[in-house]
């Protein structure tokens, strides 16, 4: 175990960049060596976002671009980018193969080439790389993560999914089909001008958007697989929420096979020892999670409800989109990575411990 991990962020400025930085500056043995920003380049960190508590006592301040010296000084490095942006630089920026990645963004989470096209549109620049990158779900990858060097923190909605999922394929329980339906605060798009998220566009407003081929479907349907097994092709809606964050996933599956009386009851206990050792993931017994119960924090909550006369399970999965669907759940991979716990710097109950 390191007694301090040194560490740079390429795109500091974002939404899940901020989140990072606020979990990594109340961090016992993390020491944020640099962290980017074109926008706000050469500015102080906490002169433009204040929430950065002593951002201005220490000196952190945004980079444009980080030089070659600055990754011989690190030992993690943090990737924060939009789409095809963390392979083109990993490609022109990293030589150091011990360097310690993970990347929050989405380039490295699909194994194979043809599949990241497929799904992305774009050939992938690094191809050879993607079959070292360890899907970053600890809940489930623990193992892998704490042995690898690169990790591809896994997408917000297929975090919800995946957890909510992966006791009952992990069973082995047949399914005819899996139709799921997620709901998104809109910091889920990012940080950016456009004209589906302004406050006049998004108040009092509710609305689904790529019905379609939407591209975390690749990357589900592959660690369902894994899982599984079995290859299963999921039907996937999401939505946007006029809430600044959280993820409401309701996932049905219908059952085929012969059920005992009180599946119900026996799929809950299912559940709850499945994740009877997770610092994280909560089984309620009785009744639906809400967004209000894990925004802040960096854990998941699951309810189940069994549908008797359409043999259709309902699973209900919450989770903060910026904290287990990304910065949260960043951290909890870099603290496997180093030997430390995995709450280390989070808490089960609130995300600043």
């Amino acid at each position: 175990m390191k007694e301090q991990i040194n560490i740079g962020i390429i795109g500091g400025s974002g939404y899940t960049g901020l989140e990072l930085v606020k979990i990594l500056k109340g961090h016992k043995y993390a020491s944020i060596s640099f962290l980017t920003s074109r926008t706000y380049k050469n500015k102080d960190v906490g002169e433009v976002f204040p929430s950065i508590q002593g951002s201005d006592k220490d000196g952190l301040v945004f980079k444009e671009t980080a030089t070659k010296n600055d990754y011989k000084k690190i030992d993690l490095l943090f990737l924060c980018l939009p789409p095809h942006s963390s392979m083109e630089h990993v490609k022109n920026n990293i030589d150091n193969k011990d360097l310690k990645i993970i990347d929050i963004g989405s380039d490295f989470r699909i194994n194979d080439p043809g599949s990241y096209k497929t799904w992305y549109g774009k050939d992938h620049v690094v191809p050879e790389l993607l079959k070292d990158f360890a899907y970053g779900l600890p809940e489930l990858n623990s193992g892998l993560i704490k042995k690898s060097t690169y990790v591809a923190n896994p997408g917000c909605y297929p975090t919800s999914i995946l957890l909510g999922l992966a006791p009952l394929l992990k069973a082995g329980h047949k399914l005819d089909h899996i139709s799921i339906d997620s709901k998104s605060g809109v910091s889920g798009a990012g940080r950016k001008l456009a004209q589906p998220y302004l406050f006049g566009s998004l108040n009092n407003n509710f609305y689904s958007y790529s019905p379609q081929n939407h591209r975390h479907i690749g990357e589900m349907e592959q660690e369902i697989k894994k899982i599984s097994g079995q290859d299963y092709k999921v039907d996937f809606t999401p939505h946007l929420l006029p809430v600044n964050r959280g993820i409401f996933s309701s996932i049905y599956c219908k059952v085929q096979e012969d059920l005992p009386d009180d599946f119900g009851e026996s799929i809950t206990k299912e559940y709850s020892d499945f994740y009877k050792n997770s610092i994280f993931v909560k089984i309620l017994n009785d009744g639906i999670p809400q967004l209000k119960d894990v925004v802040g924090t960096n854990r998941c909550l699951i309810g189940i409800s069994f549908d008797e006369r359409t043999s259709t399970l309902k699973i209900f999965s919450v989770i903060d989109n910026l904290l287990k669907g990304a910065a949260g759940q960043a951290v909890q991979n870099m603290n496997l990575m180093f030997g430390l716990k995995e709450d280390e710097g989070l808490a089960s109950d609130g995300i600043y411990g």
